[in-house]
């Protein structure tokens, strides 16, 4: 089984159980946290990388490492990675919990890719625009690209909204050198 697709399962395993247990947010706020120690910590990750430390050792040193900076749920999944042999999936398994609350909440996220920065006007116009058409709250991120020349393309999930400038003179030159010559 490929590893995006165990991330999947253990995060929709992690996700039915925080919300049984009335702690989304507080799931999704340690998970972030585990992932910020792995990030600034180098021993913490080091020891989780070593692969001749036991599994065992492992597990009681990441108990007490992330008892009391975490809630018990989140120690148990940690605990249940690692004794599985699946800590790897970790960051995997957060972005996808981190997905599956946000479409529980009705949340979309959206890429805009302009030539110039948008202003906050643009911006706030474009979210709403957006919103409308997806009929959920939409978290937009941005980019710069000039190679867009002007407008912008929007990726919502797998959709693209494409309303950049590069694209019209493309469909436009294309209509033109598909139109018959008369003379």
């Amino acid at each position: 089984m490929k590893q995006p697709a165990v991330a999947r399962k253990y995060a929709l395993a992690l996700f039915r159980a925080a919300r049984s247990h009335d702690a989304l947010d507080a799931v999704a706020a340690d998970l972030d946290a585990i992932r910020e120690l792995l990030r600034t910590d180098p021993r913490f990750a080091r020891v989780l990388a070593v692969p001749d430390i036991p599994a065992g050792e492992k597990r009681a040193f990441v108990g007490r490492v992330l008892s009391g900076r975490v809630g018990p749920l989140v120690v148990e999944f940690a605990d249940l990675l690692l004794a599985k042999g699946r800590f790897g999936v970790l960051d995997a398994a957060a972005d996808r919990y981190r997905a599956l609350l946000e479409q529980e909440r009705g949340i979309v996220r959206a890429q805009a890719v302009t030539a110039v920065k948008l202003t906050d006007a643009e911006r706030v116009k474009l979210v709403e625009k957006l919103q409308i058409v997806t009929g959920r709250k939409v978290l937009m991120s941005e980019s710069v690209d000039p190679a867009v020349l002007g407008g912008v393309l929007v990726t919502v999930g797998d959709r693209i909204i494409d309303g950049s400038v590069r694209s019209a003179w493309r469909d436009l030159r294309e209509s033109l050198l598909a139109a018959p010559l008369t003379a």
